[in-house]
């Protein structure tokens, strides 16, 4: 998988009013000059100007947006892979094709090469469901991976997310600064605050709680959830429970409880594996069963349990869920340097080494190679040298990073001038490695 910045700012504000209809618009083509002018910044392969030819093309209205599709699965595309170390795609008699049921299809005109059709994931809260072992996590695994384009021959090159889409995961021990995790976890025992949680080594609740909300801070409107990675006090609170503990010795408001208020408050959808809690079939727009890595949609199946078997449990949650508040990093906290050296970095296995630090990036799982992690580190050397000032919040200083990316492309992340080895990163797995450095201090 080679990771590829899109080319759209996924932190700018949304537009109101409803989507105007994509229109395709046909351009006859012809002699054209291409290339980059003689002066100013261009990349080796963007010069001479020159002129070609042009086929006539068409180019769509408007960019896909998730307001048609949060994420699309091909008709045909191989998802499972060979083994958990062997990200090639399963091969022989035992592969099945993923093949979409009919009231999820939606086909894509694409201009130069017809059309492809193949499953389309609305906006909102959507579920895979199913037994073990039929599916349900490669599906996941494989949207995950789509914010990436993918390398002809890998089985997903036509499964796509949502570039700001994000996995979001339990992690004990992880550190957590300054977050505000209060509309999730608030009241903890001894009085310790969750409005600018901070914390060495959170919990599985309280970090997951704080992953959604940096994944959300940093501009992301998908969160994908596997509940094989989750916590479960923070996922769930059954009937049963609440009547044994009561709601005002629980500092958590189960995830259930918030999945909406995500969705219709924040734009931020949800795409989530589940398997052990029927409580979810109340709040989702979309139900995904799997069998045998065949989908079939149940959403009108779910409904029609969910009426006949209530849950009887409460809604919880007290705190109002809004967008969060601007965390500003304080520079002195965050220092690359090693002894004589102003910066030192190095990557070991899904550890960076930043300064004297350690960075446990092992959690993060839509890091994909070593590459992309001494990208990201070398990052945060840039974040720190131009861009952390003591004002600006951590969304501000990601704009900076990104921009400066690609306006001057990977090069302006190599102090060293030995560049190579580097590959591009979304704003996303650069926060999450601010926010895993153990240093850290915000106000």
């Amino acid at each position: 998988t080679q990771p590829v910045q899109a080319p759209y700012r996924a932190d700018l504000p949304r537009a109101a009013g409803e989507l105007v209809p994509s229109r395709w618009r046909d351009f006859a083509g012809g002699l054209v000059e291409i290339g980059a002018a003689p002066d100013g910044f261009a990349f080796d392969n963007e010069r001479p100007r020159h002129r070609v030819f042009v086929a006539p093309f068409r180019l769509a209205t408007r960019p896909l947006a998730n307001a048609d599709v949060l994420a699309f699965i091909a008709d045909g595309a191989v998802l499972p892979r060979r083994s958990g170390v062997d990200d090639r795609p399963l091969a022989g008699e035992a592969v099945v094709p993923f093949t979409s049921p009919d009231a999820l299809r939606v086909t894509m005109a694409l201009p130069n090469a017809g059309s492809v059709a193949g499953m389309g994931l609305p906006r909102g809260v959507s579920l895979i469901v199913g037994g073990g072992f039929h599916g349900k996590s490669t599906l996941l695994r494989a949207l995950e991976r789509g914010v990436y384009n993918h390398r002809p021959g890998d089985g997903r090159e036509r499964v796509v997310a949502g570039h700001a889409t994000v996995k979001v995961r339990a992690e004990d021990g992880r550190p957590v600064a300054g977050v505000d995790i209060s509309p999730f976890i608030d009241g903890l025992p001894l009085g310790v605050a969750t409005g600018a949680f901070t914390t060495a080594n959170a919990s599985g609740s309280t970090s997951q709680a704080a992953t959604l909300v940096e994944a959300v801070e940093a501009g992301a409107t998908c969160l994908l959830v596997d509940e094989d990675t989750a916590a479960t006090n923070f996922m769930i609170r059954d009937r049963r429970m609440q009547a044994l503990v009561p709601g005002d010795d629980e500092p958590i408001t189960p995830f259930v409880d918030r999945v909406r208020d995500l969705h219709e408050a924040l734009g931020v959808s949800t795409v989530m594996v589940v398997g052990g809690s029927g409580d979810y079939l109340d709040v989702a727009d979309v139900v995904v069963g799997m069998r045998d890595y065949v989908p079939r949609d149940l959403t009108a199946r779910a409904r029609e349990v969910a009426d006949a078997l209530p849950t009887g449990r409460t809604a919880e949650g007290a705190v109002a869920l809004t967008r969060p508040a601007g965390r500003i990093p304080l520079p002195g906290s965050v220092d690359p340097g090693r002894g004589r050296r102003s910066a030192s970095l190095k990557v070991r296995d899904r550890t960076l080494l930043f300064g004297t630090e350690t960075i446990d990036l092992s959690a993060v799982e839509q890091i994909v190679s070593g590459a992309q992690m001494r990208a990201v580190g070398q990052a945060l050397v840039l974040a720190r040298e131009r861009f952390m000032d003591g004002e600006r919040t951590v969304s501000a200083i990601l704009d900076g990073v990104m921009e400066a990316v690609e306006r001057e492309g990977l090069d302006v992340l190599d102090w060293r001038e030995k560049p190579g080895d580097l590959a591009l990163f979304r704003r996303f797995e650069l926060a999450a490695a601010l926010n895993r450095l153990r240093t850290l201090r915000v106000r």
